[in-house]
């Protein structure tokens, strides 16, 4: 019997190429508020100042036909990130590509973090209000800010897999922020696999190198860390000895009150963007996402008159020097003698 292995008819069909097909932009303009922030996780209004600042980054001169315009890959990713889907379920939706999404998300990653990164993510110009509110809350005093790590999921990768499992067995990074009053971010770290400890991120990070070297947004700032943390003049954790002392009690109830933002600024997060939930990417890509995701809800969540901190610089600001009203307390400063005598003089603040 003959097998017939190949049949020359078909040469024909084989050696055609395809033909390109064009799909339709589609979902990249929405009326109502509600619409563009369910999709993108921002108004219209902020979108476009965002996409004023990045727009020379996206843009790449190119004699294809029907490439993407710097707005419609800043839409592309920012339904990627709001949604965390696959690459293709975001493609079909906006009429590209996986492939034309996975670049997009690349690229408007990069841009973000490149542009707005280092002008979004810092200390507002006036510490002394963020000082005022951290007091507000449980009168705990000069508090400019509370760390706290977390985990981000992501595949297992290729290269130094044990460095990612962490406690829970599974693969992750390990991401730091400080948060203020407000839920904003104010520093960023996303460096460290998921099997490092808080302690040794936060001991290893450039503000731990700024603040032991004397740096200080306002005099005598401390700020809040949780029971893993080491106590630092600038460190401030919970106190765990002499528990029956009602100065101890308060204090650590002030502290709880004043520490849980971080917590809530985490849920905020991960609701926003629920891609930072589990990326399937490599470890620093997914650290340059979550860098990128942070960034974008700041801007989000600005106030109009925070939204003017991102453009550039301004005659008019106030350059760091805030009115005495907004000094937030009838409290003798501390001393930056130690870390115990730090701690001490906190305590008898509570007594």
């Amino acid at each position: 019997m003959a097998v017939i292995l190949h049949d020359s008819s078909d040469d024909e069909d084989v050696n055609e190429r395809r033909q390109r097909t064009f799909k339709d932009r589609i979902n990249m303009d929405f009326v109502t508020y509600f619409e563009y922030n369910q999709r993108f996780r921002m108004s219209s209004i902020k979108m476009q100042a965002l996409l004023d600042e990045i727009s020379h980054f996206l843009y790449k001169p190119t004699l294809r036909n029907r490439a993407l315009s710097p707005k419609e890959q800043l839409c592309i990713a920012l339904n990627w990130f709001g949604n965390g889907g696959q690459y293709h379920a975001v493609g079909d939706m906006h009429g590209v590509s996986s492939a034309s999404v996975c670049r997009v998300v690349h690229h408007v990653t990069e841009a973000i973090n490149e542009v707005m990164f280092p002008k979004v993510v810092d200390w507002p110009e006036d510490v002394y209000s963020v000082v005022t509110k951290f007091y507000n809350f449980a009168m705990m005093p000069y508090v400019i800010g509370c760390v706290d790590g977390t985990l981000i999921n992501i595949d297992a990768p290729s290269e130094h897999e044990v460095a990612y499992v962490d406690r829970h067995g599974k693969h992750s990074i390990n991401c730091m922020v400080v948060c203020g009053p407000d839920l904003m971010f104010y520093y960023v770290s996303a460096n460290w696999p998921g099997s490092v400890h808080d302690a040794r991120i936060l001991r290893n990070s450039s503000l731990s190198h700024r603040m032991e070297g004397g740096w200080r947004s306002i005099p005598n700032a401390i700020i809040l860390g949780d029971s893993a943390d080491p106590l630092k003049d600038w460190l401030i954790p919970p106190v765990f000895h002499n528990l029956n002392d009602p100065a101890v009690v308060s204090f650590n109830r002030s502290h709880k009150s004043t520490r849980r933002v971080v917590e809530c600024a985490w849920s905020v997060l991960k609701e926003k963007f629920p891609c930072i939930n589990y990326l399937r990417v490599k470890p620093q890509f997914a650290a340059n996402i979550f860098k990128c995701c942070t960034t974008i809800c700041i801007i989000s969540r600005s106030t109009k008159e925070e939204e003017i901190a991102i453009l550039p610089d301004n005659d008019e600001a106030n350059n760091g020097v805030a009115a005495k009203k907004d000094e937030p307390l009838e409290i003798n400063p501390l001393p930056p003698e130690g870390a115990q005598l730090r701690m001490q003089m906190l305590l008898n603040l509570f007594r």
